[in-house]
């Protein structure tokens, strides 16, 4: 009987692992029996350590739940999964397999809040995201956002098309966000068409519903191809009070002359839907006169498109001029500015004088976070800001003269060179670099486009004659020299005052035939012709007209004292009559446009005043008595205009900050004639950089890598990128020497890092060699 149990196994079992159920401890303990033997049974003692093949045990199966692409295993010493850990929020959940399984990961994985799969089986739900700086909002998959997201970014940040293929950026959006499907560069290229398209409609039914009149700025640009482009650039103030500028246009021409700016002009305004125009920005170009006669005479065709029948639309570029006086002063500049540049340049040429440099720099203890730069000779801002950082260095480069061979002789006359720089030398620097320094900072005063400048305009010009007054009145010869020059470019553009200088309309049409005529009879004779127009040309008044305005200054005796010291006080006189003239003869011609709606108003106010008689025949006495209302409070009113209750009103204080446009919004409602005409006037740019920085755009986009780009999509990229950034644009200039600094800390952090790790895992490795080795 103990045979048969002992061989009775159900079929498909294995036989059991451990102490049998028929034996007790004690005799387990003992030496196997013959049943046992007979059986083929094994007896384990499980006091003695368990062999390899007990250790092994069952075979581990494949993890076949999705689940765990979400979740990370962690296993127990058997090397079974006890918990599971997400990948998202990091949270452990338990997982075991006979307890658990992989529901609670199921579970948690549909609940988790950083789970970016959550909601993959609903698109169409909204998730609670939390922006830094904003209010939390919903947030939903929407891969057409994401795409158009895309297309603005290689836009704006001047990208290429085939930025969405690049294997770098695609693996980082496989990890950002996987779902999306990166574009290719023909669905890129055209997203950019599509977006510029729809920009440009958006801004096109922008002029026509906010956009009273329109000043334009133009240029024109050669690339590296040798093409000749052009660009307008149009300023306006909305409804709202606020200044706009807008790059409109930038399209490839055929030739620079005068016609031909001004038919592009043209055929840029007729595109864009403007009839009138206040004013053109342009620089001193001859062809940019005759363009902007062409303009002119065109637009006089139709009455009512220009003001003043387009006298001040020629406005010429105040930085331009600002450059060209600077350029004469610096005509005379003395041996002192040639040394230090050439003890810059001779620094920034090596690696060992610049090291050489450094060490010196050190001993002295000169602390200063900008270093020597190099200039171009003809940009004289270039000039200033390589003179501010050479003179705080002045103690180190004459060290460097004293221990520095190689230095001395690269400078010294017998190499031809021009000697190293001497105390005198710096001082001479320290004084061009206080003077320069003022001019630098009025360019960049007049240069802003994100505000209105030409209020304050006049002012600045004040400023230029005061600071060539100072070196005319200098004792020192070459001071003097230069002042002298600078007068005479200053008197050129803004200081003189031209009695006879009144142009009728029919002599500014037959410019254009001079002009013509001039071409066929030769450079030379077209030279003497432009240079006698010049010299009658007086300053654009609308410049003082601003000024006028400006709540600030109005016409009062400040600015009586400003027009006096730019032209003296017998020419200045002359210029405050015309100005008074100007305003007078502006003021009518708006009250003109205006005073449709204005007599409405008024007719409707005497209507109020008067009693209904009833209507048919009582309405003749009604309107009599209604036109005898009006003319009787008409020679009441009549005897103080708008103008005039503007000008007697005190003006605002001149210290603080004043928000110009801010002012004129409040005020609208009580000057409605004054209002449309300040709105027009103070729009108006002084300087063509809104024009000259789409050529910056256009000289990255087109580079030496995308000289493929036809003309029509390097202007929907310049122009979409000037519509899409609607805040300061973003400087890429990088300071170098911050950029070394920075990568010599990150070195010395992130280098002695891996260093230390290194010399921790070598000396692991080798206690670890060493406790095998001296293992019995």
């Amino acid at each position: 009987m103990e045979e048969e149990d002992a061989d009775y196994t159900p079929s498909g079992s294995q036989p059991s692992v451990g102490v049998s159920s028929h034996v007790s401890p004690t005799v387990a303990a003992a030496e196997p029996s013959q049943q046992q033997q007979a059986t083929g049974n094994e007896v384990i003692d499980v006091d003695k350590e368990p062999t390899a093949k007990a250790k092994q045990g069952r075979r581990e199966m494949a993890s076949r739940s999705d689940m765990w692409e979400h979740f990370e295993q962690i296993k127990d010493s058997a090397n079974v999964v006890q918990h599971g850990k997400c990948k998202y929020c990091r949270r452990v959940i338990k997982a075991e397999s006979k307890q658990y399984g992989t529901s609670s990961l199921r579970k948690h994985f549909n609940a988790c809040k950083r789970n970016p799969h959550r909601n993959a089986k609903d698109p169409s739900q909204a998730l609670l995201q939390a922006t830094p700086g904003e209010a939390p909002g919903n947030h939903k998959w929407d891969p057409e956002a994401i795409r158009q997201a895309f297309t603005e970014m290689i836009i704006e940040d001047e990208l290429p098309f085939a930025f969405g293929e690049k294997p770098g950026f695609r693996k980082f959006m496989a990890k950002a966000c996987p779902r999306f499907n990166v574009p290719s560069r023909r669905t890129t290229t055209r997203d950019a068409v599509r977006c510029y398209f729809k920009e440009k409609a958006m801004l096109k039914k922008f002029f026509k519903d906010s956009c009273q009149m329109v000043c334009l700025t133009t240029d024109c640009w050669t690339s590296q191809q040798q093409d000749g482009y052009m660009t307008v650039t149009a300023s306006f103030i909305d409804e709202n009070w606020n200044l706009h500028k807008k790059v409109i246009n930038f399209f490839l021409i055929k030739g620079h002359k005068g016609e031909d700016i001004g038919k592009n002009l043209l055929k840029c305004m007729v595109e864009w839907g403007m009839e009138r125009v206040m004013t053109i920005t342009v620089d001193n170009a001859s062809a940019n006169d005759g363009g902007i006669v062409y303009v002119r005479k065109q637009l006089n065709k139709t009455p009512g498109n220009n003001i003043a029948n387009g006298k001040y639309m020629h406005m010429r570029c105040a930085a331009h001029i600002l450059n060209l006086i600077v350029q004469d002063g610096l005509k005379e500049v003395d041996l002192s500015i040639k040394r230090v540049r050439a003890a810059v340049r001779y620094i920034r040429n090596g690696g060992t004088r610049l090291e050489k440099f450094k060490e010196i720099l050190e001993e002295e203890k000169v602390d200063n976070k900008t270093f020597l730069k190099n200039d171009v000779p003809t940009r004289w801002n270039s000039t200033y800001i390589m003179l501010k950082a050479a003179n705080v260095y002045e103690k180190v480069f004459t060290r460097l003269a004293e221990e520095d061979f190689s230095y001395r002789f690269a400078l010294s006359e017998e190499n031809d060179g021009f000697g190293c720089p001497e105390e005198t030398d710096w001082e001479n620097a320290k004084k061009m670099e206080q003077f320069l320094g003022h001019f630098f900072d009025l360019t960049t005063r007049v240069s802003a486009s994100l505000s209105v400048t030409c209020n304050s305009f006049c002012h600045e010009i004040a400023e230029v004659r005061l600071l060539i007054q100072t070196w005319l009145d200098s004792e020192d010869a070459l001071q003097v020299a230069m002042g002298q020059r600078m007068r005479d470019k200053f008197n050129k553009y803004w200081g003189l005052w031209h009695i006879n200088t009144k142009v009728s309309t029919n002599e500014l049409e037959n410019e254009v035939q001079t002009e013509k005529g001039n071409e066929k009879k030769g450079k030379k004779a077209k030279g003497k012709e432009k240079e006698k127009e010049k010299e009658k040309e007086n300053p654009n008044l609308l410049i003082f007209i601003a000024a006028v305005l400006d709540p600030r200054y109005k016409l009062s005796d400040y600015t009586s004292a400003v027009i006096e010291e730019i032209f003296g006080h017998e020419s200045g006189q002359l210029v405050w009559t015309a100005i008074n003239n100007c305003l007078a003869d502006l003021f009518e011609e708006y009250r003109k446009k205006y005073a449709p709606t204005e007599g409405t108003s008024e007719v409707a106010a005497d209507d109020q005043s008067v009693p209904t008689v009833g209507s048919g025949r009582g309405s003749m006495l009604r309107d009599r008595i209604a036109k005898k209302l009006k003319m009787n409070n008409g020679a009441s009113c009549n005897a103080k205009t708008e103008l005039d209750k503007y000008l007697a009103e005190a003006c605002e204080e001149k210290e603080g900050k004043f928000d110009i446009l801010g002012w004129w919004k409040i005020n609208a409602a009580r000057f409605p004639v004054l209002a449309p005409l300040a709105r027009d006037v103070l729009a108006i740019p002084i300087t063509s950089v809104a024009s000259e920085s789409a050529f910056s755009t256009s000289g990255r986009i087109l580079d030496d890598f995308r000289t493929s780009l036809t003309p029509f999509m390097l202007e929907a990229l310049v122009c979409a990128q000037d519509w899409l950034r609607r805040t300061t644009p973003i400087d890429i200039q990088e300071n170098m020497e911050e950029l070394a600094k920075m990568e010599k800390e990150l070195i010395e952090e992130f280098g002695g890092l891996h260093i230390a790790k290194g010399k921790e895992k070598s000396a692991s490795t080798s206690k670890s060699t060493s406790m095998s080795i001296s293992k019995p």
